[in-house]
């Protein structure tokens, strides 16, 4: 169990860096666009595609990332109240449900892909085929149940070495 916490902690640094790569290459493209728009009034071709296609993978590849972090929005004004022990079934009960919500995501969003594959959609001035992005979301989602998953086993794991 430990080997395979470690390889999602790996996947999880990887999935970051591409995240970083991305916001990076968004600001790239916006700063290029600007410049050339304002210098010699001919701006990047699709720089607005580019940039929510970076977005959406941005997005994408850092979810686990957030996760672990923590930094994911909560209603916790209330819960803080509560003792530690009510904080936790609270917390493994979202988690539960979350891990439910986002298999359910990612289900559909394959669906969605599959359909865009389909019927050979294509973003509107590149012409760049969209179903690849959203493959890439779904793939992320499903890493981001996993993720979800992982607390959960570590919750009952850590639940059965106290008793």
């Amino acid at each position: 169990m430990n080997s395979l916490f470690s390889f999602l902690d790996k996947l999880q640094d990887y999935m970051k860096m591409v995240a970083a790569f991305c916001v990076a290459a968004m600001a790239t493209i916006t700063c290029s666009d600007v410049v050339l728009r304002s210098t010699i009034n001919h701006p990047i071709f699709g720089s607005e595609e580019l940039v929510s296609v970076c977005a959406l993978l941005a997005m994408s590849f850092a979810l686990p990332y957030s996760h672990k972090k923590d930094v994911h929005i909560g209603v916790e004004i209330l819960v803080r109240l509560f003792s530690k022990r009510t904080q936790s079934i609270i917390k493994v009960f979202t988690d539960i449900v979350s891990v439910i919500l986002m298999a359910i995501v990612s289900w559909r969003i394959f669906i969605f892909a599959g359909s865009m594959a389909a019927s050979g959609e294509l973003s509107m001035n590149l012409q760049l085929p969209m179903f690849y992005c959203a493959y890439i979301l779904g793939v992320c989602f499903v890493i981001f149940s996993i993720f979800i998953l992982k607390d959960i086993i570590i919750f009952f794991k850590g639940a059965k070495e106290e008793r």
